[in-house]
């Protein structure tokens, strides 16, 4: 990472005081594929990559970016509504004090779990320790360069966002391949991931993190791949009573640590019911198909991952998954803005730009 060598520490420190006194701060973000804005297109013995078109078809100039999708993902709307900037990849190779004092950093990596073992087939990801390994790094870098004080006063400010789960599931529990699947039931297994969350966000407490949402799982049950995994081309319900088990465990932890935390404000954000409601009623909603995937290889299915040689739907703003796994732009702005109206956060930017 190319951090730089000699900041004016003492310049830095007072516009972060000046700053954060005018109510100007950023984002940490600790996610997976939903969030991921670039870090794993740095691993490059990744299997989880979204380093070639069409990724990012809809984003800026078009051209793959790092983000599993044509566009936005939930975490860049939500932000962006908030009127906060959208932090850069912490693999980003130009990331270094200033950048990080103006927009903070998304940690997040395709196939990451809240379980270390979750995703090991991709070879390399980042799971939430490790990416609260990492965070603990830039936390070092930033105290050295603007002194503790005013690090830990930047830190202490800052927005916290963890989006994981959904692989814990599809790319660990659900597939025979993880020893998970056969050493737990359902209910242990939700229960070992809700312990394991309770731990890592008390050390992200520890950290210093004070203001943090956590957002929970959608109907995964329902995505392109789980559908064509079973006969009737329906929705997986068992793979959906999972997510749900986990949503209400995870919405109970989030609550007691916020009430037993020290100033802490750790709540839980989820569109559960509105994102089922879009694939049951995609109509109601603008879109067409809720079904298939808008990157396709023609009639070969299931195509895991978007390539120059998939073909697109007519109308992405129509489709409301982008491939088998990811939503689209268009519906990460809906469930992004029902998940806002739930935590009744008052949205600052209307804009819809890329």
């Amino acid at each position: 990472m190319a951090w730089e060598k000699k900041p004016l520490a003492a310049a830095l420190a007072v516009a972060l005081l000046l700053g954060l006194c005018r109510g100007d701060v950023v984002q940490f973000i600790f996610g997976d594929s939903l969030s991921d804005v670039g870090n794993n297109n740095y691993l490059k013995k990744s299997l989880a990559r979204a380093a070639l078109p069409w990724y990012g078809i809809d984003f800026g100039r078009g051209m793959p970016n790092g983000r599993f999708c044509n566009g936005r993902t939930v975490a860049d709307v939500v932000g962006d509504k908030m009127g906060l900037p959208r932090p850069p990849a912490f693999l980003d190779p130009s990331l270094d004090a200033d950048t990080i004092f103006k927009n903070g950093v998304n940690y997040a990596s395709g196939g990451g779990g809240i379980l270390n073992e979750t995703s090991s087939l991709f070879i390399q990801r980042f799971s939430l320790y490790k990416q609260i390994e990492l965070f603990q790094g830039t936390q070092a870098f930033m105290r050295d360069k603007i002194g503790k004080a005013a690090a830990d006063k930047f830190f202490g400010e800052g927005y916290y966002v963890v989006a994981m789960g959904a692989n814990d599931f599809i790319n660990n529990y659900l597939l025979p391949v993880y020893s998970d699947s056969w050493t737990y039931t359902g209910d242990t297994f939700v229960k070992y991931m809700v312990s394991t969350l309770e731990a890592q966000l008390k050390l992200m407490h520890t950290l210093g993190a004070r203001r943090l949402t956590f957002f929970g799982l959608g109907p995964m049950g329902c995505i392109p791949l789980q559908r064509y995994l079973t006969s009737s081309g329906g929705c997986q319900e068992s793979t959906n009573k999972l997510a749900r088990s986990f949503n209400t465990q995870a919405a109970t932890l989030l609550e007691r640590l916020s009430a037993s935390l020290p100033n802490a404000t750790f709540r839980f954000g989820e569109a559960y019911d509105y994102f089922q409601d879009i694939i049951d009623r995609p109509y109601m909603y603008g879109f067409n198909n809720s079904r298939a995937p808008c990157c396709t290889l023609g009639r070969i299915r299931p195509t895991l991952t978007c390539t120059p040689l998939s073909t697109l739907c007519k109308d992405r703003s129509k489709y409301v998954f982008w491939d088998e796994y990811h939503p689209t732009d268009r519906a990460n702005e809906l469930i992004a803005l029902e998940t806002l109206r739930k935590l009744n956060i008052t949205v600052v930017n209307n804009g819809t730009s890329s």
